[in-house]
């Protein structure tokens, strides 16, 4: 009995099982409205990415000839893709396999430098409207678009339907976000700016005038005068610098009025002196000695201009630039005052000779009487020659008596006075000296302590001499490293506003060399201070540091902003390429060259990609694929000499971009044409240095 209750329950759960999987069956088989909207959701056009005067390619994911409804715009690089609401609901609910070897995107267009297209697959990326890719060819898949710009494409797309009327039959217009490709301008810190740059000419040709009349116009007194024609070019020049004198006024008054005054009285004394050379020119050699010293002698006035000329002029600032580190600017420095104070003694020199020869052509001068009776006689040079030696020969303290006891007044006064000055400008220049050298020495004593330390160690426990080498040899580099202050750093020493400013002209001029950047920087520049302050984060390196080695995974973009950083593909850079970075290949790309411009690419070998070690140089990139697709590093690069590195993450782009549509848009139109180009570059010509930009 038993068991014959226990075989009908069987029987009955048996008859259920059939009744739902029958019924599974005819609900997947049976048309109906819910399977219709399923078909009609999983079979949405693929959209095809095209470049401007380009011949159409099918996309991956292709749709089956169907009946005829409204057409389908194809997206260009400078469209935002619209939702899937405009496609046409009589699409069939299953598409075919997709085809085999789909065309190459053309070259010419794409800027892109490609072997061999007919020995590998494409490899192309194509925007549907759930932002995903569903591709599946023979070997390598290709490079997606990471799930983040997919998101983003879909909230893009979300946001940007527009509403149809009834009476629109056409597809839905697209909203043009195009990159501009025409030619933008320089931003601040550009070379060819500085270059054009009127401020450092001015200050040379102002510098060199200035020496020139501190040579020129003493030797007035051995009756040297130059041609006309100086006085003429003097005139010129300084007549049209008065509104350059005018912005030193205002560099150094804070205030409007007092710049205006200050102005006013530089101003006044530059036209007076116009007057004098005016003067001095129009009478020519009709003046006597003494005018000529009144008229021309005034113009030595200019002296006070030296030190603004010299920050006019740029040097300061490209020492600084050329010697990173203290102990390097501390012994640059030292030079420049070294100079300075040499230059000011030989001016002074020249100076001090030229009044005593004219002091000595007075009555009862030293050169009319005694062993120098015939000076008049001779050569201009004897003349200097002989007027020096006395000059000097009066200097030194220990002939304060005999310069007492000189015929006239002024050979008296002249002899106390350069004995006084020349005992100042001793003390001035013993100074300045011994200050330079006790802070080099303090800054070597400080970077010392640890060799000094490691040699202590190894005198107490003694070591193999190659080891003991390869320690000092990692001191030596450890000590050299320059350690700069970070941009995190900085915000703790200016306010936010000039913070910003500094971030936005010095960082955004190293993002300007990339096409893509420099546009959207051009076009939105809320995006460019975000992008410096808040994306970009700043890497100091230390000498033959490693960056990163090939098969790990890549996270941050790298941009070069200072000195160099070698390269090799599938391979280790060695030692003698580290010593010898000079004989490195150099990677060079054309200014302003992308995937949108028309201009010839640089052409780059599969030899030179593999076999040969990069040097690359400041305003040059790495690894930009990592900010589009999963990307991991395919070689190894090392950091030259104190090299500095800007690094862009993801993730900081994409929480930066997040409120702004339009960046958002050109985005996710250049990675998709980012990664088209870079899945028709075989796998093996690929690298971390990309010909895509």
């Amino acid at each position: 009995m038993e068991e014959t209750s226990l075989r009908a329950v069987m029987q009955q759960i048996e008859q259920l099982i059939q009744n739902l999987l029958g019924e599974h069956d005819r609900l997947q088989s049976g048309p109906g409205p819910q399977s219709e909207e399923l078909g009609r959701r999983g079979s949405v056009h693929s959209v095809q990415l095209s470049l401007p005067n380009s011949p159409r390619r099918p996309s991956i994911t292709h749709s089956p000839p169907g009946p005829p409804g409204p057409p389908i715009t194809p997206i260009t690089p400078g469209s935002v893709p619209e939702d899937a609401a405009c496609s046409s609901p009589r699409l069939p609910p299953q598409p075919p396999p997709p085809k085999k070897n789909p065309k190459a995107l053309n070259p010419q267009l794409s800027q892109v430098s490609f072997a061999s297209q007919a020995s590998h697959q494409s490899r192309q990326v194509t925007p549907s409207d759930d932002g995903t890719v569903s591709e599946r060819l023979e070997g390598f898949d290709g490079f997606k678009l990471q799930p983040a710009w997919a998101k983003r494409q879909q909230e893009q797309s979300t946001m940007r339907i527009k509403p149809v009327s009834s009476t629109v039959r056409g597809p839905t217009p697209t909203a043009m976000t195009l990159v501009p490709a025409r030619a933008l301008p320089l931003l601040a810190g550009s070379r060819i700016s500085i270059l054009l740059d009127w401020k450092p000419l001015w200050g040379l040709l102002a510098g060199s005038l200035i020496l020139f009349d501190c040579l020129v116009i003493p030797l007035l007194a051995f009756q040297v005068r130059e041609p006309w024609a100086f006085d003429l070019i003097r005139i010129l020049f300084w007549s049209l610098s008065l509104p350059i004198i005018y912005s030193f006024s205002a560099q150094s008054r804070c205030l409007g009025s007092r710049a205006l005054g200050a102005f006013v009285s530089d101003g006044l004394l530059e036209v007076l002196l116009l007057v004098l050379i005016l003067c001095s020119l129009v009478q020519g050699d009709d003046l006597s000695l003494e005018a000529q010293f009144l008229l021309r002698g005034p113009e030595l006035l200019r002296l006070r201009y030296v030190k603004k000329l010299t920050g006019v002029r740029g040097l300061p600032r490209w020492l600084v630039r050329q010697n990173r580190g203290e102990l390097q600017r501390l012994e640059v420095r030292a030079a420049a005052n070294l100079f300075y104070t040499l230059l000011a003694c030989l001016i002074g020199f020249h100076l001090l000779t030229c009044a005593w020869f004219a002091a000595g052509q007075a009555e009862d001068g030293w050169g009319t009487t005694g062993l120098h009776a015939d000076l008049a006689d001779r050569s201009v040079p004897e003349q200097y020659r002989i007027t020096l030696e006395w000059a000097i020969s009066r200097i030194p303290p220990s002939k304060t008596t005999d310069n007492v006891l000189l015929a006239t007044q002024l050979e008296r006064a002249i002899a106390l006075a350069a004995t006084a000055m020349s005992l100042l400008a001793a003390s001035i220049f013993t100074s300045i000296v011994t200050n330079d050298m006790s802070d080099i020495r303090r800054v070597q004593r400080q970077q010392g302590e640890a060799y000094c330390q490691l040699s202590d160690f190894l005198e107490t426990f003694p070591v193999s001499w190659t080891l003991e080498r390869q320690l000092k040899n990692y001191l030596k580099q450890t000590v050299k490293r320059v350690t700069l202050p970070s941009k995190r750093e900085m915000a703790t020493l200016l306010p936010d506003m000039l913070h910003g400013q500094l971030c936005s002209e010095a960082l955004g001029a190293i993002l300007s060399h990339h096409q893509m950047f420099k546009g959207l920087m051009e076009k939105y520049p809320g995006f460019q201070r975000d992008l410096c302050v808040k994306g970009l984060e700043d890497w100091t390196l230390a000498p033959d540091e490693v960056l990163f080695s090939a098969g790990l995974s890549c996270q941050n973009m790298l941009f070069v902003a200072f000195n160099f950083v070698l390269y090799k593909r599938q391979g280790v850079v060695t030692q003698e390429q580290r010593s010898r970075p000079s004989k490195v290949k150099t990677w060079t790309l054309r200014h302003g060259q992308s995937w949108n411009s028309q201009a010839t690419p640089v052409v780059s070998s599969k030899r030179e990609t593999e076999d040969f070690t990069l040097r690359i140089k400041p305003g040059h990139w790495l690894c930009e694929p990592c900010l589009w697709t999963d990307w991991r590093y395919l070689g190894q690069a090392v950091a030259g000499s104190s090299a500095s590195l800007l690094c862009l993450n993801q993730s900081q782009l994409l929480h930066i971009t997040a409120g702004h549509a339009d960046i958002s848009a050109e985005l996710v139109i250049h990675a998709r044409l980012f990664l088209n180009a870079l899945n028709d570059i075989p796998v093996e010509e690929l690298s971390d240095v990309q010909r895509v930009l």
